[in-house]
């Protein structure tokens, strides 16, 4: 069986990672959400014809 030392190292590193990940994600949506980011002001590809 897992001593309890490596588990709580395990759920720490898991914890920690989980964080990071929401808040980027909180970040991103905020962006999102007043304006900053637009789906509408990307660059549209052209591809030259054959």
């Amino acid at each position: 069986m897992a001593d309890r030392n490596g588990l709580k190292i395990v759920g720490a590193l898991f914890a920690t990672v989980m964080l990071v990940v929401t808040l980027a994600t909180w970040t991103v949506v905020k962006g999102y959400a007043d304006g900053v980011y637009s789906f509408e002001s990307a660059a549209v590809a052209h591809i030259a014809p054959r």
